[in-house]
């Protein structure tokens, strides 16, 4: 009996789900982009009745655009702007037959030549700004250095981005074991917590910033990740029975798909610093100043290595944040987002 109950529940949760109206399924235009065996969903949403239309580049390898729309900072820059959210191979939604092969940056930076291509195609006559987070930034910077494609962008906003994946794991590093001695006299401490990481890093000086995951714990165990937890609870309200039962995400949205560290490891030898020298066009660097995963010191290494002339690039570091301002300063990402565009459109 209790097994028919649970199978009526699921049933008038679904009924009832389909019945609702949902952003999710009624907002922007929602399409697919099929690229050498990968299908990778792409959600255009926001004022269509803007001129400018912010591509987005998502983090990881293997996170999700999609989630970039259910953040605060997001939903505010859609009152003003078309924003496009999409779902890198290998990431999030995105579906096909992708074969192991081009799981290489090459590859993703091929793909986001073509989100770009189509994006032109659709809404021509539009004018483009790229924002690139975390990972994104490092494939953002990897895609506009090369073959002249910044010339088809008004402005790059650079969120917490990679870039030099040696140089970022080393600031990681230095960022942790900074903060573990305050950690380790505090009355109380797990010590034996706190001692292991120091220990890791004496047996692990060298770690790979894409394939070692053991960094990205340290950091976040220090607030790193999220500076105030709370207040990102607080903020971030993930509406997880509407995305499940009245939206097109599935459950794919919530796997990271790069699990193999013989698949990432390669990537631990990533450096753009050359493409950062290709590009000429405004640019702004914004960073949680207390960002572990990719800490702040990034920002600088970036603005010094731009090829933008020093009138029109700028580095922003807010206080108190981690590695994700449009989810713990929504309304300060916003403004400083909306007021580079507005500078460069």
């Amino acid at each position: 009996m209790k097994r028919y109950r649970l199978i009526l529940a699921i049933g008038l949760m679904l009924i009832a789900g389909a019945c609702e109206k949902s952003e999710f399924i009624t907002d922007g235009d929602f399409f697919h982009l099929d690229n050498d065996g990968a299908k990778m969903p792409v959600w255009v949403k926001g004022n269509f009745n803007s001129d400018v239309i912010l591509v987005t580049v998502h983090g990881g390898p293997g996170d999700s655009g999609m989630a970039f729309s259910i953040s605060p900072g997001f939903k505010l820059l859609e009152d003003d702007y078309m924003i496009v959210y999409w779902d890198q191979r290998f990431s999030g939604m995105s579906q096909g037959h992708t074969d192991l092969s081009t799981m290489n940056p090459d590859q993703f930076i091929e793909d986001t030549e073509k989100i770009v291509q189509l994006i032109q195609q659709k809404y021509p006559g539009k004018k483009l700004f790229m924002l690139g987070h975390s990972w994104g930034g490092q494939l953002s910077a990897g895609y506009l250095g090369r073959d002249n494609h910044a010339s088809n962008f008004k402005g790059w906003i650079d969120l917490n981005g990679s870039i030099y994946a040696e140089l970022e794991a080393q600031l990681m590093k230095e960022w942790i074991l900074e903060r573990v001695p305050a950690k380790l006299a505090e009355p109380e401490a797990d010590t034996e917590f706190w001692q292991f990481i120091i220990d890791w890093y004496e047996a692990n000086p060298n770690p790979g910033n894409y394939s070692a995951p053991e960094p990205y714990w340290y950091a976040s165990a220090l607030s790193g990740d999220v500076y105030d937890l709370e207040r990102y609870y607080e903020l971030m309200k993930i509406p997880y029975g509407e995305l499940i039962f009245n939206s097109m995400f599935s459950m794919s949205y919530y796997v990271n798909a790069f699990g193999r560290t013989e698949d990432i490891a390669p990537w631990d030898e990533l450096d753009y610093t050359q493409e950062l020298g290709n590009i000429y066009i405004p640019a702004l660097m914004l960073w949680g100043a207390d960002d572990g995963i990719v800490p702040a010191g990034v920002a600088d290494y970036v603005y010094n290595h731009l090829g933008t002339d020093p009138s029109m690039k700028e580095v922003v570091k807010i206080p108190e944040c981690g590695h994700g301002p449009f989810a713990e300063y929504p309304e300060i990402f916003y403004q400083e987002v909306a007021n580079f565009i507005e500078t460069y459109k």
